[in-house]
Formats: C-alpha cells, structure tokens, sequence
C-alpha cells in the first residue's frame, strides 16, 4: 500500500483511527495517500510478529445538502442548524443497518475492502446529519455491555469482518481543547456487538473542516500522529 511521507488524516478519519487502535491495542497507517480512490483509508499488522493485517476504510452516509448548508451559515453568520422529522423505527436497529449497507455508497465501500488482501476488513460508520447520527447514538448507548434497546445480529457480507458505528460524542465543557469521550458499537461477524467507551485529546486530531467550521486554538498547537509511516509489526 502506497504512503506519502508527511500525508495526514482527515479529522474523521484520524477520531476512527484513535478509537480504534484503544479498542484493539494496534497501530494504523494511512493507506491511501498517494494511492487513489480505490485503497482503503488505514492499515494496520497485529503485533506479536505473526504478520496478521486489518484494513479499514471510513465513510458517512451522503449528506451533500446539509454540508452545504452548514458552509452557507459559516459564510454568512448564521448558527448551523437541522430541520425535519427523523423515524424512530424502535426495535428495528439491525434493519436499519442492513439497509444502509445495502445502498449504494455503502456497497462501493464494503467492494475497496474486498479488493485488498487482508486478514480483518473493518467499515468504520460515523454520522453527519441526526437522520443518521440518532441511530448510531442508538446503537452505541448502553447500559453495561447491553444497548439501549434490543438490536439483533446483522448478516455482513462474505469477507468483511467488522463493522463499526460511531456514537455520541462528549467534551469537557469547561475545557474545550481538552479530552473527550466516544462512545462506540462494533459488529464483529461470527461474534455479535460490542460496545466502547474510547478517550482522546483535541490535540491530537486535525482542525475540523475550514469550510464548515472555524479552528480556535493557535497554529501549530495540534499534534496529530504521523501515520504516513511504513506498516511494522514491531
């Protein structure tokens, strides 16, 4: 897999890659920089010097009008804002994924996977607009290791291994460049859900989206990880 020495990850891509790499004690790589479209997002080996390789590639269900409209607020100084009813679908979570993976963003991102040779194939889920995101919070609350409610099974497809929904996220309220919390749900084929707690420090992630947002903290005050690195076991 190609890497540019000095790439970075987007700011969605590098919360994924954190989160990640707390839950399974591992080390990912950017994959597709320099490489195109078709190279999955990040990439990691196993360590323990058995060689075992996981690839992930990280995406959002389309929200092309809504990020619109948020940069139009950005331009024009207007508060960011949603309109419109969501379905609660209760007890239908597991549908709910089955459909979204059924759709055609989602299929052209489970077939980048299963192109590459690896041991593991992860899709990591996150949210744009709360037509999605309150599903993901859905899956992702827990009392214990249990969801908020029932949520069955989902039948990934042959070769993918793990399928990952990124949930509610909370920040220090007093100190917004300091630590937050992501809660997570992970479908693991042949095992069921998890569901995750991960930390990490706003210093350690890219500025958000300039055309969406602005970065309050100084230049040069983030920190994030060079992942443009070659892929080690060590």
């Amino acid at each position: 897999m190609s890497n540019v020495v000095g790439a970075q990850a987007s700011r969605e891509e590098e919360i994924a890659f954190l989160a990640m790499e707390e839950v399974l004690g591992i080390q990912i790589q950017l994959a597709d920089a320099g490489a195109g479209n078709k190279v999955p997002d990040g990439a990691w080996i196993y360590p323990g010097g058995e060689g075992r390789q996981g690839i992930v590639e990280i995406t959002s269900p389309p929200a092309t009008s809504l990020m619109s409209e948020w940069a139009t607020a950005k331009r024009n100084g207007t508060p960011q804002s949603e309109s419109g009813s969501v379905p609660t679908r209760f007890g239908e979570l597991a549908e709910v994924c089955t459909e979204m993976l059924a759709e055609d963003w989602a299929q052209e991102n489970l077939d980048k996977l299963l192109a590459r040779a690896a041991d593991e194939r992860h899709l990591f889920l996150f949210g744009r607009g709360h037509d999605i995101l309150h599903y993901f919070y859905r899956l992702s609350d827990s009392c214990g290791d249990a969801p908020s409610e029932p949520v069955q099974d989902l039948v990934l497809p042959e070769g993918i291994s793990d399928v990952w929904f990124r949930g509610r996220s909370t920040r220090d309220a007093q100190d917004r460049q300091g630590s937050s919390t992501v809660q997570l749900a992970r479908f693991q084929s042949g095992i069921g859900w998890h569901r995750y707690v991960a930390s990490m420090e706003e210093r350690q992630l890219p500025s958000p989206n300039r055309g969406i947002a602005d970065d309050p903290v100084p230049e040069g005050w983030r920190q994030p990880k060079n992942r443009s690195l070659p892929l080690s076991d060590e």
